[in-house]
C-alpha cells in the first residue's frame, strides 16, 4: 500500500507542480490586464497589491498545495473511516456564517461539482480502486484523495495564508478552475492505467450508466454475490448523481426556504398557487413568450413595477386555462418569479429615473425570467450570459447615462440588443451570449475612447497650470521691478503687458531658475532703471537691446513693430512719423490677447471668500490625499438628484481639479478649496468602491433582506 500512496504522491507532484505554475501565472496577467482597465485609481491599485501579495506567496503557495495533497494521502485510512461523516451534505437554508466563507464554499462547489461531471467515468474507476488501496468502502468522490474537491480544497488551503480580498480570490478560484480544473481528464486517465498495471483492478471496466429502471436494473436485486466490477456497475447512478449534486439546487432552495419565510412573517401566502391548476412549463413559457413579443406602451416604459408583472401574469395564465380550469403558478416557479422580480426592483432602482436604461431593464424581465425558469445555474453562476447581459445593460444605466453624458451610440446599440432579445430569444441562452460578447465588445471601444479623451483633457489642464504658474511667476517679477524704479510710463506699460508674456514663455520652458528667465527680468530692470538715452549709449546696450527684440518678437509682435519700439521706447520727443508709429503699438499692445488667455470679455472679479472652517479645512486635506481617478457625486438640484464625476487629476500647486464623465469629457470648472467647501455641505460626496458586479451586489442585498425575516435558530456557538 505504501508503494501505491507514493506511485500516486509522485504521479500527483509531475502533473500538479506545473499546472499549478502556469495558473498562477494566468491569475497574474489577468489581473495585470484588469488593472489596465480599471475605472479608477483606487481600483487599480487593489489590484496591483493582489498581484505583489501572489507573486510574494508564489513559492509558498506551491508548496501548501502540495503539502495538502500528500497529507490528504498520507492519513488514507483515517480519511477512509470518516469519509462520510465529511460529505458536504446540502441544507435548507443558509448557516449563520460568514458571508465571504459562503462565498467562497459556494465558488469552490461549482468548480469541483463541474470537474466530477466532466471525470465521472474516470472518477468512478479511480474511486474504486482507491478503496482496494485504502481497504474500505468506496469513498464518495467528494472525499476520495486527489478527487476535484480535495484539489479544490488544497488550492483553497494553499492561498488561505495570501492578503487577497474576497474579489480577488474568487477570481484566483476561477482562473485555477480554467487552468487546471478544467484539464484534470488526462491526470486520472493516466493514474487509472497506473493503478491497473500496479493490479489494483486490472479488469474494471468504465460503466455507461443507465437510468435505475433501465435493462440491467433488474440484476441488482438478484441474490447473486456481486464481484467488483459488478459492484461497480451497480454503483454507477448514485455515482453519477452525486456528480450531477452541483451547488445550483441547493442555493436555490435556500433562497426558496429564506422567501417562505418572509411571506410567513409577512401573514401572506403565495399568490397564484392556491385554488389553481398549477402550469406546465410550456404553457408558462408560451404565456411568457406572447407577453415578451407583446408591444410596449409609453407607460410601461416610463414605470417598472415587479408586482404588476406578476398580476398580469397570473391574468394571462387564468385566461390562457384550457377547458376553463384556471391555471396558476406552481410553488417553484411562483418563487422563481417572486426573486427574479427583486432582482430587477433592485437593479432599476440603481438607475436613475427617467433614464431610457429603465425601460430597457424592464424589456429584459421576461426573457430573463425565462431562463431563471429552466436553469437555476441562473441564481449562482457569476458567469451566466443572462446575468452577465443583465449587469451589463444595468451598470451601463447606471454609470453611462445622464442628462448631459447620453451617448447616442450607446444608447442605439443597447436598444438593438434588447430589441433582439425580445424579438428572437425563445429558450436558446446561446442568444445572450452572443449578444453579450458583441455589447462587451462595443464598451470595450468606449473605454478606450475614454481613456483617450481623458488622458488629452489631463495633458491640457496640467498645460494650463504650467502656464499660469508661469505667468504668477512673470507677473511677481515684473512687481518687484516696478516696485523698485519708477519707470517712464511707456516702459511700464511695455513690462505690464508684453514683456509679462516673454518672462512667462521663459518660466514656461526652463523655469523661473532658469538662466533665460534671471536674463529678462535683467532686462527689465535695466530699462525700467534707464533715464532718457537711447539704446545703444553703452557697452550693455548691444545686449540688452537684443535681449528685448528676441522677447518681443516671440510674443507676436511684427519685426518693424520690435524695432519702432525699442528705438523710440526713450526719446522724449519722437518725429511725428515715430509719434504715429508708436501709438499704432501702443493700441496693439492694448489689444493683443495676453498669452494664455482668450479674447474675450474678462470676468468681473469674485468676492474674497470667507475663511474655511476647522470641517472645510480637514475636508480640503482629505481631498488632497484622494487618489486620481476617485469618483464623486455632485447633487445638482434641490430634489437630490444627483450626477457622477471623475476627479482625474488636481494640481496641488494652484488648486485647480479636472473632473470628466464616464466618456472622458472635461465638466465644470472646480479648485480644491470650492470642491471641499461644497463636501463639507454635503453637495460632493465620494462614490463608496462597489465590490463585486451590480448583479451580485443585488442577491446580497436580496438574501440580506430575506434573512431578516428568517426564524430565529439557537445553535450552539453560532457567530451572529
Amino acid at each position: 500500500m505504501r508503494n501505491l500512496l507514493e506511485g500516486l504522491q509522485q504521479h500527483a507532484a509531475g502533473w500538479f507542480e506545473p499546472a499549478l505554475a502556469r495558473s498562477l501565472v494566468d491569475i497574474d496577467t489577468s489581473l495585470f490586464r484588469m488593472a489596465e482597465r480599471s475605472g479608477n485609481s483606487a481600483e487599480q491599485q487593489r489590484r496591483f497589491e493582489a498581484m505583489r501579495a501572489l507573486k510574494q506567496a508564489n513559492a509558498s503557495v506551491q508548496q501548501r498545495f502540495q503539502h495538502h495533497l500528500e497529507a490528504d494521502l498520507a492519513q488514507v485510512r483515517t480519511a477512509a473511516a470518516t469519509a462520510h461523516a465529511q460529505v458536504p451534505q446540502a441544507t435548507s437554508s443558509l448557516e449563520l456564517v460568514d458571508a465571504a466563507v459562503l462565498e467562497e464554499d459556494l465558488g469552490l462547489q461549482e468548480i469541483a461539482g463541474k470537474a466530477d461531471i466532466r471525470n465521472s467515468q474516470a472518477l468512478h474507476a479511480y474511486t474504486h480502486r482507491f478503496a482496494v488501496i485504502a481497504g474500505s468502502a468506496v469513498p464518495p468522490i467528494e472525499a476520495v484523495p486527489l478527487g476535484p474537491t480535495r484539489v479544490a480544497d488544497a488550492f483553497r488551503y494553499a492561498l488561505s495564508e495570501v492578503e487577497l480580498d474576497l474579489e480577488h480570490r474568487l477570481f484566483a478560484y476561477r482562473q485555477f478552475d480554467r487552468a487546471v480544473m478544467a484539464t484534470l481528464a488526462p491526470f486520472y486517465d493516466r493514474i487509472n492505467t497506473w493503478l491497473g498495471g500496479q493490479r489494483v483492478l486490472p479488469n474494471l471496466q468504465h460503466p455507461s450508466f443507465r437510468r435505475p429502471d433501465g435493462p440491467h436494473a433488474a440484476d441488482a436485486s438478484t441474490g447473486a454475490p456481486e464481484t467488483p466490477d459488478a459492484q461497480a456497475a451497480g454503483e454507477a447512478p448514485a455515482v453519477a448523481r452525486a456528480a450531477q449534486a452541483t451547488p445550483d439546487a441547493e442555493l436555490f432552495g435556500t433562497l426558496r426556504d429564506l422567501l417562505g419565510a418572509k411571506r410567513r412573517a409577512e401573514g401572506g401566502a403565495g399568490a397564484g398557487a392556491a385554488a389553481h391548476q398549477p402550469a406546465s412549463r410550456e404553457d408558462l413559457q408560451s404565456v411568457l413568450g406572447a407577453l415578451q413579443r407583446a408591444p410596449t406602451t409609453a407607460a410601461q416604459q416610463a414605470r417598472y413595477d415587479s408586482e404588476h408583472f406578476k398580476n398580469t401574469l397570473l391574468v394571462k395564465l387564468r385566461r390562457a386555462s384550457p377547458e376553463g380550469r384556471p391555471l396558476g403558478l406552481g410553488d417553484e416557479d411562483l418563487d422563481t418569479v417572486d426573486l427574479v422580480g427583486m432582482l430587477f426592483d433592485y437593479v432599476v432602482r440603481n438607475v436613475r429615473e427617467g433614464s431610457g436604461a429603465r425601460s430597457l431593464l424592464g424589456r429584459l424581465h421576461v426573457p430573463v425570467l425565462r431562463v431563471a425558469l429552466g436553469d437555476k445555474s441562473f441564481f449562482t453562476r457569476r458567469d451566466h450570459p443572462a446575468r452577465e447581459l443583465l449587469n451589463t445593460i444595468a451598470e451601463t444605466g447606471a454609470h453611462w447615462f445622464d442628462d448631459s453624458d447620453t451617448d447616442p451610440d450607446l444608447a442605439r446599440k443597447m436598444q438593438m440588443v434588447v430589441d433582439h432579445v425580445s424579438a428572437n430569444f425563445d429558450g436558446d441562452v446561446g442568444v445572450f451570449e452572443h449578444l453579450l460578447g458583441d455589447l462587451g465588445k462595443h464598451m470595450q471601444l468606449l473605454a478606450r475612447r475614454a481613456e483617450v479623451v481623458e488622458r488629452r483633457n489631463i495633458d491640457a489642464a496640467r498645460g494650463r497650470d504650467r502656464l499660469e504658474v508661469a505667468r504668477e511667476a512673470a507677473r511677481a517679477a515684473v512687481i518687484r521691478v516696478l516696485q523698485a524704479t519708477i519707470p517712464a510710463p511707456r516702459v511700464r506699460s511695455l513690462l505690464e503687458q508684453a514683456w509679462t508674456d516673454a518672462l512667462a514663455l521663459s518660466a514656461l520652458r526652463d523655469g523661473p531658475e532658469g538662466s533665460e528667465f534671471k536674463r529678462r527680468v535683467e532686462v527689465a530692470e535695466t530699462i525700467a532703471r534707464r533715464g532718457l538715452a537711447p539704446l545703444g549709449d553703452t557697452p550693455d546696450d548691444d545686449a540688452v537691446r537684443q535681449e528685448l527684440e528676441g522677447g518681443l518678437h516671440q510674443v507676436g509682435l511684427h519685426g518693424d513693430d520690435v524695432r519702432g519700439l525699442v528705438d523710440n521706447l526713450f526719446t522724449r520727443t519722437p518725429t511725428p512719423e515715430a509719434s504715429a508709429q508708436l501709438q499704432r503699438i501702443d493700441e496693439a499692445l492694448k489689444d493683443k490677447p495676453r498669452l494664455g488667455s482668450q479674447n474675450t470679455p474678462a470676468a468681473p472679479a469674485r468676492a474674497t471668500p470667507p475663511p474655511m472652517t476647522p470641517a472645510e479645512a480637514e475636508m480640503l486635506q482629505q481631498l488632497k490625499r484622494t487618489p486620481f481617478g476617485t469618483w464623486f457625486e455632485f447633487v445638482r438640484n434641490q430634489q437630490g438628484d444627483t450626477v457622477r464625476r471623475k476627479l482625474a487629476w488636481f494640481s496641488p500647486l494652484t488648486g485647480h481639479c479636472l473632473f470628466v464623465n464616464q466618456r472622458g469629457v472635461r465638466v465644470d470648472d472646480h479648485t480644491l478649496e470650492q470642491v471641499a467647501r461644497d463636501m463639507a455641505r454635503g453637495q460632493i460626496r465620494p462614490v463608496a468602491s462597489e465590490q463585486g458586479s451590480l448583479i451580485d451586489r443585488a442577491w446580497k442585498a436580496i438574501i440580506g433582506l430575506l434573512r431578516t425575516h428568517e426564524p430565529a435558530r439557537a445553535t450552539a456557538g453560532a457567530a451572529p
